[in-house]
């Protein structure tokens, strides 16, 4: 009887702690991440202007990233994502503040546009959004939205 009173107990800790377990796993799904907030923003808010030294793979063999010269400032790497095969190397890139795309311009050719920041539904009908941004976003930012 006493061993029948032990395992009962052992089992309703084991199901109290798999139940504080579910609630915190749920709960890290459907609170907002407002860092990557705070990243998406950044990154729209960016700019710059530079010329294509190399392509980098930051993991073996993956090309994600760009090293651009810019004018007198110190090389930058430069996160360009699946986009790294549609650059060249002595390729002009360019990506204007309060936007989420880039272009790449090579020699005598017309520019390219390119996805440089997606920005998700939820971060969009976030209060924290600027609204002149939103506006743009059902303008002219159509391809950059993440509907989910």
């Amino acid at each position: 009887m006493l061993t029948n009173f032990f395992n009962r107990k052992k089992i309703n800790l084991q199901l109290l702690f798999f139940a504080l377990f579910l609630i915190f796993i749920i709960y890290q799904m459907t609170k907002s991440n407002n860092n990557n907030d705070k990243f998406i923003i950044t990154n729209i808010k960016a700019s710059f202007d530079g010329t294509i030294l190399k392509k980098v793979d930051v993991r073996k063999n993956l090309f994600s990233h760009v090293t651009i010269s810019r004018n007198n400032k110190a090389d930058t790497l430069i996160f360009i994502g699946d986009y790294s095969d549609s650059v060249n190397i002595g390729d002009r890139i360019i990506k204007h503040k309060d936007s989420p795309f880039f272009y790449a311009v090579s020699n005598g050719k017309s520019s390219r546009k390119y996805i440089f920041e997606l920005i998700p539904e939820p971060i969009f009908n976030n209060d924290k959004f600027p609204k002149a941004w939103k506006d743009s976003c059902k303008r002219n930012w159509k391809e950059a939205i993440i509907h989910e």
